[in-house]
């Protein structure tokens, strides 16, 4: 309330001096000038002031509300001239009034930006072409009412000018009554009080001051000029507590404030003749008929540099809008998650590349098809939950797609609504990943957590054996040693030959368990499986078993214990033997090196029966096998893979459309730490 106390005070003040300078006209002019330029000026040099606390629509309201206090600034400084210096009568009725009816309508103007609404800097500039163009039409208008009005004719005939006035300065306290009452935002709807109180005082001041001018009572300097003092501490009263600019959630989308107004411009351009033609009809400006056909065409020459700024402007606008939407639209074409825009009815109206890639139809083959055409039948009924998500909810859960191709594969999938703008549901957007991978690896993870719980049971199991088995062992001896019986000492024999079996079992379960020895030494898998494949040489002959080698050249060399490595190779090329034996007696044999990204990989891969996928999973385990009861003690991959995990590496099975292929993963030493590579031959005479 400062700002109003310090306006009554000011009133009052000038009241009182410009009472007691009356006697005095040299000097009256000069205070009258002063006191009545110091109102709207402190107003402006208060917005100028807080101009970097605002931003977009918030600045154009307060600009346009200086440029009105400006305006009013230059009225009063013109009446005051007119009047006092140079001794015009009827001084109001100059070319002043224009100023002083733009400077009481610039409110109105500002509420056009709706400040209210937020910042909206997008849009700031289209608001601005259209509030300039809606001035030059009004200013059109207020021409011809000054005009009109003949300083030389009696009082009376300024009847439509002193009307004007108070109609406009009743609509405006009207508009921002209304924006007092209606605003949502409390800050604003503040601002808009304080204005419209101001608004208001000078509606009545105003209506007070043209009843003294039309009775003929006004006198300069005197209470009457509070009309041009006391609303203008609303002003910076307004101004000084007004919000501060800052960008809300909702001005992401810019799409309903961007109103499109070119008519209003265009609209007030076509009927100008109408206008100027009627007004010319109703108030005859005489001899200033010429000052009225240039105003004609000052303001068509004005409004259309605004018209073509105002389509300029939306053009731009339109342009950012389309390169926002190309550019979301690459976005969402080139994001690896599959992405599926559907209907509120399930129709597809879009999906992007990967969508497309991942079901294996084309953009054009999948518009205007059902979703149910790319889901297999077991999820259709989570489809049917999708269609009760409302605004501001989603659907999360997997669906299982069907490929133009007849396979499957699982996605987690998001499903989100959009809605209009009352709030129903027109389509849906539909986010999906991939998880057969995931799901593939999850297995794999289970599968190793099993192994490792068997692993932690088998070292207790072996240990627990191996005491007993040696007892039986030593007894044995001594009682093959003892014994003379034939026919006893075979059956200890026997004994001690199964009691060294066993141990044998207990001897590799530990080393399942132990993995690797840390004896590493650096090199080339080739010379590796030369050397094993040679051991097996004459049997692969006697067995009709063909032999086709395929060795990578120029492979980096690995850090390896040889004779373990050497053991998994010939373990994989045993179980293809015994595979390929049982099959047709016979088949062909392959082993290729080669190098993958920085694994060098060993491939030995059979003809014969190969694993079936049931059985895919458990091939790896102890003491599983597909081999005859007393072929085998299902220990070999077991053993072998866990060699190849304490090398870093892996052991895998490859699915193939014949037979079976395991695959024997290393990583590869750099380059440039590599060191001489000892000869496996030698190795092996030594």
């Amino acid at each position: 309330m400062g700002w109003l106390a310090l306006g009554v005070a000011y009133s009052i003040c000038y009241a009182v001096v410009g009472a007691y300078l009356r006697p005095f006209p040299d000097v009256l002019p000069w205070f009258r000038i002063v006191a009545l330029l110091l109102p709207p000026v402190t107003g402006v040099a208060l917005i100028v002031r807080r101009r970097h606390t605002w931003a977009g629509c918030h600045w154009l309201f307060w600009a346009t509300l200086a440029l009105g206090l400006l305006m009013t600034a230059i009225s009063v400084v013109g009446w005051s001239i007119d009047e006092m210096l140079l001794g015009v009568s009827t001084s109001w009725l100059g070319w002043h009034a224009v100023f002083a009816l733009f400077g009481s309508v610039a409110p109105l103007l500002a509420l056009l930006a709706q400040p209210h609404r937020g910042p909206r800097e997008k849009v700031t500039a289209t608001i601005a072409v259209d509030i300039a163009g809606i001035a030059v039409l009004t200013g059109f208008l207020y021409s011809h009412f000054v005009v009109a009005s003949d300083p030389g004719v009696t009082s009376s005939v300024s009847g439509p000018l002193l009307l004007l006035s108070e109609l406009q300065q009743f609509l405006v306290c009207l508009g921002m009554g209304i924006a007092a009452i209606f605003t949502p935002d409390e800050g604003w709807k503040q601002v808009y009080r304080r204005l419209a109180v101001g608004l208001s005082i000078s509606f009545v001041t105003l209506t007070l001051g043209n009843a003294e001018i039309w009775q003929g009572f006004y006198q300069a300097a005197s209470l009457g000029d509070v009309m041009w003092i006391l609303p203008f501490s609303f002003y910076p009263w307004a101004a000084s507590e007004a919000p501060r600019s800052a960008i809300s959630p909702i001005e992401a989308d810019e799409a309903h404030a961007a109103t499109s107004r070119p008519w209003v411009i265009f609209g007030g351009l076509a009927l100008l003749p109408l206008i100027d033609y009627g007004l010319r009809r109703a108030a005859p400006a005489g001899p200033f008929d010429a000052f009225q056909d240039l105003s004609m065409a000052v303001a068509i020459v004005s409004v259309l540099p605004l018209l073509m700024a105002r389509l300029a402007v939306e053009r731009a606008e339109l342009r950012q809008v389309d390169a926002k939407l190309r550019l979301m639209g690459a976005a969402v074409e080139e994001a690896n998650e599959l992405i599926v825009i559907v209907s509120r009815d399930g129709q597809i109206r879009h999906a992007n590349r990967a969508f497309c890639q991942a079901v294996g139809y084309d953009l054009a083959d999948l518009m205007d098809r059902s979703r149910a055409a790319v889901v297999a039948d077991e999820s259709l009924p989570r489809l049917e939950e999708v269609k009760k998500v409302s605004k501001g909810q989603a659907w999360n859960g997997t669906l299982v797609h069907r490929r133009s191709d007849g396979s499957t594969f699982q996605a987690a999938c998001a499903i989100v609504p959009l809605t209009n703008e009352q709030g129903n549901v027109t389509h849906y957007v539909q986010m999906e990943r991939d998880i057969t991978e995931e799901l593939r690896l999850r297995s794999q993870l289970i599968h190793s957590e099993r192994l490792s719980a068997v692993g932690q049971l088998v070292s207790g199991v072996a240990h627990e054996l191996n005491n007993p088995l040696q007892s039986i062992l030593g007894f044995t001896e001594l009682l093959i040693d003892a014994e003379e019986r034939p026919e006893l000492r075979r059956d200890l024999e026997q004994v001690r030959s199964e009691a060294i079996r066993a141990g044998k079992i207990v001897r590799n379960l530990l080393a399942f368990v132990r993995r690797s020895s840390s004896e590493r030494t650096i090199v080339g898998v080739n010379d590796i499986v030369k050397t094993t494949i040679s051991l097996r040489s004459y049997e692969f002959g006697s067995a009709n078993i063909r032999l086709y080698e395929s060795y990578g050249e120029g492979l980096p060399s690995v850090v390896i214990n040889p004779e373990e490595i050497q053991q998994v190779i010939l373990n994989l090329i045993l179980n293809a033997e015994q595979a390929m034996r049982s099959a047709h007696r016979g088949g062909t044999l392959t082993a290729t090196t080669k190098c993958v990204d920085t694994m060098v990989v060993i491939e030995i891969q059979d003809d014969g029966p190969g694993v079936p996928p049931a059985l895919a999973g458990r091939v790896f385990e102890p003491f599983f096998s597909t081999k005859e009861v007393g072929e085998g003690t299902g220990l070999g991959l077991s053993i072998a893979m866990g060699i190849a995990e304490a090398h870093g590496g892996a052991l895998t099975l490859v699915p193939t459309e014949k037979g079976a292929c395991f695959r024997l993963s290393l990583p590869a030493v750099d380059p440039d730490d590599r060191l001489p590579v000892p000869s496996l031959v030698a190795a092996h005479r030594q």
